[in-house]
């Protein structure tokens, strides 16, 4: 009788250990559930967080001091080049498509004109990144060196800097804080022959270069370009 007791009592003592184990195999699920489920929302909250953190409002003292250097930027470098009209291009994203995947778009944020040149930012806003797929490899080269329109391959991007009565162009890329990601454009035209006469492609690389990462500090500072 007392082996068969002791023999009950070690299976009873099994099954209360197994029922343990399982008791924290289902706490080991439910807490690994629970973390799974709360990481999206705590990675959502500080993506938030960081969001409003770089947002600035248009009427904060700092956004406005921000876009006024910019546009000085701009018209120094316009006329430190002799161009007759200088801007810049950021990218973003303009709705979805039915996979879900972002509508790349790109609009002109600021803008300086010498006396007599047309503005262009009602032909650059919400533009399809798509439909500039020369512009876009262009800026991949980096190349600042001025380019004359009449020279592009028949294509989307010649037609709009025809339109805008631009002869000779010149475009660098703006970087996000990290130097990676291309987010915008640096872009200045020449839309006579009296400017075109006086480019000197050795001032235009060195100032459109400088002037572009004045932009992009700027830029930087007000959240427009982080990652």
């Amino acid at each position: 009788m007392i082996l068969a007791n002791t023999d009950i009592d070690n299976r009873l003592w099994d099954i209360d250990i197994l029922g343990s184990w399982i008791e924290v195999g289902m706490v080991a699920v439910v807490v690994l559930a629970g973390i799974m489920i709360s990481v999206p929302t705590i990675s959502g909250y500080f993506k938030e967080r960081k969001a409003k953190k770089n947002h600035l409002a248009p009427c904060d003292p700092k956004y406005r001091k921000m876009h006024s250097r910019i546009h000085e930027f701009l018209t120094e470098s316009r006329v430190k080049t002799d161009a007759d009209r200088a801007v810049v291009l950021q990218f973003h994203n303009g709705g979805n498509f039915l996979d879900g995947s972002s509508i790349k778009r790109f609009s002109l944020t600021h803008e300086s004109c010498v006396v007599g040149t047309s503005e262009s930012m009602n032909s650059r806003q919400n533009v399809q990144a798509s439909t500039f797929v020369e512009m876009l490899e262009h800026l991949s080269h980096d190349n600042p060196a001025p380019q004359m329109t009449s020279e592009l391959p028949d294509c989307h991007l010649k037609r709009h800097l025809e339109a805008n009565h631009t002869i000779f162009w010149s475009m660098v890329p703006l970087k996000d804080a990290r130097g990676a990601l291309t987010v915008g454009a640096l872009l200045s035209e020449w839309c006579s022959w009296d400017s075109a006469e006086k480019i000197s492609e050795e001032v235009v690389i060195k100032e459109i270069r400088r002037y572009s990462r004045f932009i992009e500090g700027q830029l930087i500072q007000g959240g427009s370009t982080h990652a």
